[in-house]
């Protein structure tokens, strides 16, 4: 092969990382932020006294239904009830998850509210700290 092509290819792996490093970066992310929500939930709920009976698998429900219900409710409030987008999002990520954590754990709205915020701040935290290992790793070595 001729010299050039292949300092062209070299040079080229060496300016980033591919789309498909990043895509699988963010699907890795969005896995274990579910994985930490489930969990997180699940031992809020289990260190509150007032809930009954309060499992695992009833945290992984809550959270499979946040995410479709949260999004149906953004939409229904936005764009058919034409609220102001704060208002609309404000309902739609703060109080559908309260109310779903209210009805999958049989609880009173206190600690429903209690849910919703230890897994707010939790979930905040680990993006976070999801990001800054993302900028660590993907990038680039400067050369000289």
């Amino acid at each position: 092969m001729n010299a050039s092509v292949l300092a062209l290819i070299s040079q080229a792996s060496q300016q980033g990382p591919s789309t498909g490093d990043v895509v699988g970066a963010v699907w890795l992310g969005l896995t274990i932020l579910g994985i930490v929500s489930i969990i997180v939930v699940g031992f809020t709920a289990k260190k509150i006294n007032n809930i009954s009976n309060p499992t695992y698998g009833k945290a992984l429900l809550a959270q499979l239904l946040i995410g479709p219900l949260s999004l149906a409710a953004l939409a229904l409030f936005g764009l058919y009830l034409q609220a102001p987008p704060v208002v609309a999002f404000a309902l739609a990520y703060s109080f559908i998850p309260i109310a779903l954590y209210k009805i999958v754990f049989a609880c009173m709205w206190r600690e429903a509210a209690l849910i919703w915020v230890v897994v707010t701040v939790v979930m905040a935290g680990t993006s976070y700290l999801l990001f800054l290992l993302g900028l660590l790793n993907f990038a680039t070595p400067v050369t000289a």
